[in-house]
């Protein structure tokens, strides 16, 4: 401590200059800063324990195939965080499953396109816009399907297997011929 030069720091600091606080915003970001924002995946799982262990016994039931069950966990989610998006695509997944293709049509409609749109969930985002697009093809909405696998596609940071299973969806549909209604 009695080597420091008190003096000599103090001219020293007075020459250091800090950017403006609006100028930060628009400097460039390392290498690092991007590669560290790229593995922070968003996510809407809230933060809470009971909402969470009832949406992986949603998943869980869905994977048993106790659809009924997995409905029953997904609302309680819901009735806590009205428009939780993983929520909403579990029951999605439901009516799905069930072949409610109203219901699911609404439901991942919900999650791809206005205001409650999954936009900070690549996965159901994704996998929404998939659905969709399948429920569309099914009812002779070629156009409105293919727009919806193509914005499966478009979904940053959505799963490799969504990304295969739009392009499947794209590759079917390019092969086979449109059915006349």
């Amino acid at each position: 401590m009695r080597a420091i030069d008190t003096p000599t720091e103090q001219k020293r600091v007075a020459t250091i200059r800090f950017a403006d606080a609006q100028n930060a915003d628009n400097t460039q970001a390392t290498e690092s800063e991007i590669v560290a924002r790229r593995r922070v995946a968003p996510t809407t799982v809230p933060n809470d324990a009971e909402a969470i262990a009832a949406l992986t016994e949603g998943e869980r039931r869905i994977a048993e195939k106790n659809l009924r069950a997995a409905e029953a966990s997904f609302q309680r989610v819901l009735a806590k965080y009205p428009d939780q998006p993983r929520a909403l695509y579990g029951l999605g997944i439901v009516a799905y499953q069930e072949r409610d293709g109203a219901r699911a049509k609404e439901v991942f409609g919900r999650l791809t396109a206005g205001e409650h749109a999954a936009m900070n969930d690549p996965m159901v985002l994704a996998w929404s816009h998939i659905y969709l697009a399948r429920i569309l093809d099914s009812e002779g909405e070629r156009d409105r399907a293919k727009a919806e696998f193509e914005a499966a596609l478009a979904v940053e940071g959505g799963p490799e297997q969504a990304k295969q299973a739009a392009t499947k969806g794209l590759a079917i549909m390019a092969t086979e011929k449109p059915e006349r209604p």
